[in-house]
């Protein structure tokens, strides 16, 4: 686990500066969930341990670093969901370089989803009205996050796997 630390870091930081950096701008109804684009990017791999266990440590990250009133885990099953969902249809070698790159894309706007839900069978609080309008910030924020931290991560982790061994992205 110790090679992957910059999955950690790189999640840290965008743990931090989505609730701190974003609400403060004023645009925090439609914050774009960057973890999710790492964590599903991350799942990827061939490990299906490392994709569940980062995606755990970044939900309760982003549950613990958020302002949010919501549960404790609900982040965390949530990004657990989209790792587990990635990892069992997106898997290495791929045909094209753009289907990580779209399955990463639609992880916030699961995240959502799998939220909404969980919000739904606890009684909370939510706003379900601006729901489709979410979705389709989270969409279009994931395939722009995407789009950048899919390759970034791809090359990363291309030295930490023997040649033998398929590449996540093949061009």
């Amino acid at each position: 686990m110790r090679k992957y630390g910059y999955i950690l870091i790189l999640i840290l930081i965008f743990a931090i500066l989505q609730p701190t950096l974003l609400f403060s701008l004023g645009i925090s109804v439609y914050v774009p969930d960057v973890v999710a684009v790492i964590v599903a990017a991350q799942a990827f791999t061939r490990s299906y341990r490392l994709g569940a266990s980062v995606a755990v440590i970044a939900g309760l990250l982003v549950d613990l670093l958020a302002p949010n009133e919501g549960l404790l885990g609900v982040s965390s099953l949530a990004y657990l969901v989209v790792a587990v969902v990635i990892h069992k249809y997106v898997r290495a070698p791929h045909d094209s370089p753009w289907k990580p790159v779209l399955a990463a894309a639609a992880a916030p706007a699961l995240t959502v989803m799998i939220r909404a839900v969980v919000l739904l069978l606890t009684n909370q609080p939510a706003a379900f009205t601006q729901l489709p309008v979410y979705l389709g910030s989270q969409l279009i924020s994931g395939l722009v996050f995407a789009a950048f931290l899919v390759p970034i991560i791809d090359l990363l982790d291309r030295p930490l796997y023997r040649d033998s061994l398929p590449l996540r992205v093949s061009a």
